[in-house]
This record gives structure tokens, sequence and C-alpha cells, in this order.
């Protein structure tokens, strides 16, 4: 395998126009650190950034987008049981902020994102995404940092958590 470079990702053919596709992506190059990520309709859109992400070899970055969804898992942290509340939405929703990272645990790659969604009503849910299938346009854009971005469990916080 060639190695990297900013215009030719990990493990991916590049086209003439510098995009690249994976089974429930697209994403393109666009200059610098920068890439632009549809995933497509009926796909799991943290397991497509996940994919997206270890295609092109990214070991950190940052992740924010806009899109719909059609169902979404969302979890709730409680501080005191060191444990995650999650809670199903099944029902058409806009996502009207998203962001998070792109990091590594060891040779894993780990996606880590909050979002807000709107429901139909106009009234609005949030919380860290557990997954969510995307239902019309799911529109990203990854920024990539220029040294990895590496965590590790705190035992304490029961989190993963950045080793700086």
């Amino acid at each position: 395998m060639q190695p990297t470079t900013p215009s030719q990702p990990a493990g991916q053919p590049e086209t003439t126009s510098g995009a690249t596709a994976g089974a429930t992506w697209s994403a393109r190059h666009i200059g610098g650190p920068n890439h632009v990520l549809s995933v497509r309709t009926g796909a799991e859109l943290v397991a497509a950034i996940t994919d997206f992400a270890r295609s092109q070899g990214i070991r950190g970055g940052a992740v924010r987008g806009i899109g719909a969804v059609s169902r979404a898992t969302l979890l709730f942290r409680d501080p005191i049981e060191l444990t995650y509340v999650d809670r199903e939405f099944d029902e058409q929703m806009e996502i009207a902020g998203l962001q998070g990272n792109i990091s590594v645990r060891g040779d894993e790659t780990l996606v880590h994102i909050h979002t807000t969604l709107g429901r139909s009503d106009y009234s609005a849910i949030a919380g860290h995404l557990k997954e969510a299938w995307i239902r019309g346009a799911g529109e990203f854009f990854i920024t990539v940092a220029a040294h990895p971005l590496e965590k590790a469990l705190d035992a304490d916080l029961g989190l993963n958590i950045f080793t700086l």
C-alpha cells in the first residue's frame, strides 16, 4: 500500500476529482486538513464516520455537520453511577447541530459525537449520539488534526479521555 498523502488517503483509490467512497459514504478532500463527507440514506451515521476515518488513516480530528435521521439513540451520562442512560427516538428528525472528535485508543478508532436533533413539533433533544440512521441528507465536515489524538480510560471517571 502506498503512503497516505492529503490527496491520496490510505486504502482508497483516488479519482481525478480527489473523491473516495465507502459502502455507506462518499467523500472529497477539499484542501488542507479538510474533507467533506456525505453519508447515504439508510446508513448508520456513527459507523459511517468511523469507517471513513479508518479508511483514510485519520487518527485525530474534528467532526461537524447537518442532515436528517429517521431514528437515533442518545445517551446521557449519569455522573453518580458513572453509566450512560440511553433512549431511542424513532421519528424523522433534523440534525440541527452535530459536533465531535475522532481519536484513537491503541489501534481502535474512536468517534465521539454530541448532537441536537429537531423534532416535527419544533422541540429539540440533545445528547451523546450512540447511533442514528440517515434519512435524507447527511453532510459532514472532517478536519484532520496534525497529530494523533490519543485517549485512555480514566478509571475515576469511567471515560476515555485525551492523553495530553
